[in-house]
């Protein structure tokens, strides 16, 4: 039988989903400028410290990835830092789990803190092959669980940062439009539960925090799993960022297939212009325009994007002798 699985396709650390791809040039000097691409510019101007974090985070996926395939440095690194050799054949989630533990040893995790809002580095429409990947650039800190959760510094209440739609509760999950889906909340699912008595779902936990983010009009980042599509991993399935929502309704019914009550969320997508807080935007910048460009060209390998920011400063990209093929 030969499987209809995709093959895994060969990319960069990290990259977009086929509906936010854009072609990538050269920055270069002297040379003619492609129209077409200064025309479709419409991606977001960040600041030099947002494109460093991204540079960090394309490090750490090709740290991660190189730990997964080569077996002779993950025995190196587990060695170097006393966490001993893998016993039988590493598989799922303690695999990646220990991998993502040895890039923590190297010191290569990014954005550590857990935040509400945008991740700095992280474009809206941005892939990923494994869970994994996404604890280490700061997007979902949980391997297993769908609902990432932080808690206020008394401890009194809690909200979820990141929501992971993997398609674990298939039935219970509802795409309504393109920006717009239905979430099921978290425990009692029947696919997991083996043998055990399925009970009603609880407010609690991960469903509790969604309620608070609902009712303190906190938004939550999305992360949903696609299968059988372009660039994925060798599974045949990968994650895509697809930004940060708004949940507007909350209400509790019974499923059919097992009777009893569950929690379901209506979350919609929050407007362009409030994905990326304010901080990681070029607005109005106070510092020297031509240093900031000059800085920009060694981090940036995408020249829509520098040409974007270079929009936002208002720098005349010709005059300076920067253009793009």
């Amino acid at each position: 039988m030969v499987s209809s699985r995709p093959k895994p396709v060969k990319e960069g650390p990290l990259y977009k989903s086929k509906q936010a791809r854009h072609v990538v040039g050269k920055v270069v000097r002297h040379v003619k400028v492609h129209p077409r691409g200064i025309c479709s510019n419409q991606q977001t101007a960040f600041t030099p410290e947002w494109y460093e974090r991204r540079s960090a985070i394309k490090e750490a996926l090709r740290c991660y990835r190189r730990l997964l395939s080569d077996k002779d440095y993950r025995e190196s690194i587990s060695k170097d830092h006393g966490m001993g050799l893998e016993r039988g054949k590493p598989s799922g989630i303690g695999q990646h789990m220990r991998l993502a533990k040895l890039v923590r040893c190297l010191g290569k995790w990014v954005n550590t803190a857990k935040q509400i809002g945008c991740v700095a580095g992280i474009e809206v429409g941005d892939g990923f092959h494994w869970r994994g990947e996404l604890c280490i650039v700061g997007l979902h800190s949980e391997f297993q669980k769908g609902i990432d959760c932080i808690t206020s510094l008394n401890g009194s209440k809690i909200w979820a940062t990141s929501i992971v739609d993997s398609g674990r509760y298939d039935s219970c999950t509802r795409k309504v439009s393109s920006d717009e889906f239905t979430y099921c909340g978290e425990g009692e699912n029947p696919s997991f539960c083996g043998f055990k008595k399925l009970k009603d779902q609880k407010l609690v936990g991960g469903n509790r925090a969604l309620m608070n983010n609902m009712i303190d009009r906190k938004p939550v980042r999305v992360i949903r799993r696609f299968d059988n599509i372009g660039n994925t991993n060798e599974s045949g399935y990968k994650f895509v960022y697809e930004g940060l929502y708004q949940v507007n309704r909350c209400w509790k019914e019974i499923r059919m297939d097992s009777g009893k009550y569950v929690y379901k969320f209506n979350l919609v997508k929050l407007e362009d212009h409030l994905q990326y807080e304010p901080q990681w935007k070029v607005n109005n910048p106070s510092h020297d325009v031509v240093a900031t460009v000059h800085r920009l060209c060694k981090l940036v390998d995408d020249p829509i994007t520098l040409l974007a920011y270079m929009k936002a400063l208002a720098f005349d990209a010709t005059q300076s002798g920067y253009v793009v093929v």
